[in-house]
């Protein structure tokens, strides 16, 4: 009988040792990490030594005087050495053919030039590009992207090391018997005791652990074996992440007072020290990221203000994480723009484990009673609330709610504000998000601020005045933080714009000076797609001629425009190129998908976007190249339209054209934004935008301009 249930050993060894190889594995994605991390980072200080270098070159050899070390500076210079760069980057041999200059000179000059590079590593910055031609960008791109999908795994990994060997190591040590000859010698006890371990080991070669533990060995394996063509392409996908691990291993980041804008040092140093537990973060956080999360956790209430493209919702779902890590069960509502629900969605699966309920259409009532029973994160828009906020009402307890684009709750009188201000009292943390700068929007700024600090209402009232000191903005530090791209980014790509004047057709200026004699202003910006047929129209043929030097330059384009009917033209026009359209009308789920396929398309696509839409809630960082269709009156729509493709993640040159007709109100309206233009820079990078280019649309502003278009025209109507 025992020898009819004798075990295949032999099987049993390679069964425990496949075992043990796995832990070992396993072992080795923890063991390494810090050696896969010493890599990247000898990697990158390597190519900041380098870019530090370029500095030398303003640095005359007279600084060698400065050393005292006795070297003769005007052999050096009559050899044609005549900055640091000249002699960092020659030969020692070469200069040891210098009258005066022996070995002790030269180990002088190599450690003076080694503390000169030192110091200026300070202000170098690694700039990463996936061109052919930069091999030294690609090599770096290659190693980061190794070690950042190292990384993700190993943090997947890592809470499962010590329990994966324990389990591991307790199931192979308790089989006593490992051979036909102590089996034949063994009692039935003993026999059974080996049957139940064998099975044991079966069952857990059969488990969900078992099964995770062999694909994140297999993740890993792929991951140091990753090549340069996957590298480049994981980096124009997430290149923003890419930054934020060299500004880790490197500290090359922005300044620290610019990470904490305007925040009194007091305040910065209690927010440094909130214990942030980034454990079931799945992203990198920039140093500035890192400071906003710890900003919202700390200060409770508080409004986020950080310019467009900075990441305002990585730091929200970083701040979700945290507190998801405190309490599994706790309950995240997030009020957005219809636009970007589906964004929203996406994100918070991308970057967290929090379960996501899209409370919206006809799966609202199922959705928001899991999000009731089972919490994780609810995403809505805010022309829903009026249907789920007497579920939460007095009813449920939220972690946090989220408000993005909170300019949208500007109106006390509104239903939507009124509805998100009855979770007040429901929220033990409120965040207010929106790229929109709100200090010379005193009475904007004061309806927002009340919703989470209602005590400091009256300070900011009284104190308005003083808006553009730095006394006022350290004020405001407890609840509004704000920083600018120029602040904490600085490895953007150069930002091109050009204004492409176009001759108007015939059929142009026919269409046009019916539009000026109505007195229609509208009609009037909408020069040279006036007429139906579009091959007339000079705009349209020079925005051909761009759409196809971007396809031969493998580039995408996004083309903005105001009126639908201009729009609806240009997209006939272009024809197959055009992978489709965006406008206010556009459902969320289709705007979502389009920009999907626009990321996915080849070099080439076209995106056709309704500015007023296509300038808000939108990532299009695949784009290389903006046109706009007709000067906008406000340079807001202008700056947040750019900023929809010019953000952190974008790795391409951006070009941005404004196609412009001579003789016509683009030419009135170029002059009039450029001064408005002025003073939106001015008061924007400040923070603020000024009142002045709210205003631009006035009456008298567009009487002015028809009026003066009319007086042109006038002459030619008479002649004829």
């Amino acid at each position: 009988m025992a020898a009819e249930r004798m075990p295949d050993f032999k099987e049993i060894s390679r069964l425990i040792e496949s075992l043990q190889m796995l832990d070992r594995s396993f072992q080795r994605i923890t063991a390494e990490y810090e050696e896969h991390e010493e890599k990247v980072k000898r990697a990158l200080m390597a190519q900041l030594k380098k870019e530090s270098a370029e500095f030398l070159k303003e640095i005359p050899v007279e600084e060698l005087k400065n050393s005292k070390a006795g070297i003769r500076i005007s052999a050096l210079q009559s050899a044609g050495y005549n900055t640091l760069y000249d002699l960092y980057k020659a030969d020692n041999w070469k200069l040891q053919g210098i009258d005066g200059i022996g070995e002790k000179q030269i180990s002088s000059i190599r450690s003076i030039i080694g503390e000169f590079l030192n110091r200026l590593s300070v202000r170098a910055r690694i700039r990463l590009t996936p061109d052919r031609d930069d091999i030294a960008s690609r090599s770096l791109i290659h190693e980061i992207a190794r070690f950042r999908k190292i990384e993700q795994i190993r943090r997947e990994a890592g809470p499962l090391t010590a329990s994966v060997h324990e389990t591991i190591s307790a199931l192979t040590a308790a089989v006593p018997i490992r051979n036909r000859f102590r089996w034949i010698f063994s009692f039935g006890s003993t026999k059974e005791e080996t049957i139940r371990a064998i099975g044991d080991i079966l069952t857990y070669c059969r488990s969900a652990e078992y099964n995770l533990v062999k694909s994140l060995i297999s993740q890993y394996g792929e991951a140091e074996n990753m090549g340069v063509l996957d590298a480049m392409e994981d980096f124009k996908k997430n290149s923003a992440s890419y930054y934020a691990i060299i500004e880790r291993l490197t500290g090359a980041g922005a300044k620290r007072e610019l990470v904490y804008s305007s925040v009194p040092a007091q305040l910065a140093e209690e927010i440094d020290a909130f214990a942030l537990d980034l454990g079931g973060f799945k992203g990198n956080l920039r140093a500035y990221q890192e400071f906003g999360t710890r900003y919202i956790l700390t200060m409770k209430r508080v409004l986020l203000g950080d310019e467009m493209g900075l990441g305002k919702t990585i730091q929200a779902i970083a701040a979700m994480t945290h507190l998801h890590r405190e309490n599994s069960r706790s309950r995240f509502l997030v009020v957005c723009p219809a636009s970007v629900m589906i964004n929203w969605c996406r994100e918070i699966q991308k970057f967290s484990d929090i379960p996501v309920n899209l409370l919206h259409g006809q799966l609202l009532e199922d959705a928001l009673l899991s999000f009731t029973e089972l919490g994780g994160a609810a995403v809505t828009n805010y022309e829903s609330m009026g249907k789920i906020v007497g579920t939460i009402d007095n009813h449920l307890t939220l972690s946090m709610l989220i408000i993005d684009e909170a300019h949208y709750i500007k109106n006390p009188e509104a239903k939507r504000t009124q509805y998100i201000h009855a979770l007040e009292d429901e929220s033990e943390r409120i965040l207010l998000m929106t790229g929109t700068p709100l200090e010379n929007k005193v009475k904007e700024m004061c309806e927002l601020i009340g919703f989470v600090r209602p005590d400091m209402v009256e300070n900011v009232r009284t104190y308005a005045g003083m808006r553009q000191l730095p006394a006022f903005r350290e004020m405001l530090a407890p609840v509004y933080l704000r920083r600018q791209r120029d602040m904490v980014l600085d490895e953007l790509p150069p930002l091109t714009v050009e204004e492409e004047w176009c001759e108007m057709t015939a059929e142009d200026a026919a269409a046009y000076g019916v539009e000026v004699m109505g007195g229609n202003f509208m009609g009037m910006r909408r020069v040279s797609y006036l007429q139906e047929d579009l091959r007339t129209s000079s705009k349209a043929q020079r925005l051909y001629e761009l759409c196809d030097q971007a396809m031969e330059g493998r580039q995408k384009v996004i083309i903005y425009s105001y009126f639908r009917e201009t729009i609806r033209k240009v997209c006939d026009f272009l024809g197959p190129v055009v992978i489709g359209s965006i406008t206010r009308s556009t459902p969320p789920e289709e705007r979502q998908d389009l920009i999907d396929r626009f990321s996915k398309t080849p070099e080439g696509a076209v995106l056709v976007c309704q500015i007023q839409a296509g300038g808000t809630g939108l990532n299009i960082q695949a784009a290389g190249i903006v046109i706009f269709c007709e000067p906008q009156i406000k340079p807001s729509l202008t700056w947040q339209a750019i900023s929809r493709v010019y953000r952190m993640g974008q790795v391409q040159n951006v070009l941005v054209y404004h196609l412009l007709c001579e003789n016509t109100v683009d030419e009135a309206m170029q002059e009039i934004l450029a001064v408005k233009e002025e003073e939106f820079d001015m008061f924007a990078h400040d923070s603020a935008i000024a009142e002045a280019a709210d205003g631009l649309a006035d009456k008298e502003w567009i009487r002015r301009i028809v009026e003066k278009e009319r007086k042109k025209y006038l002459p030619a109507v008479i002649t004829d």
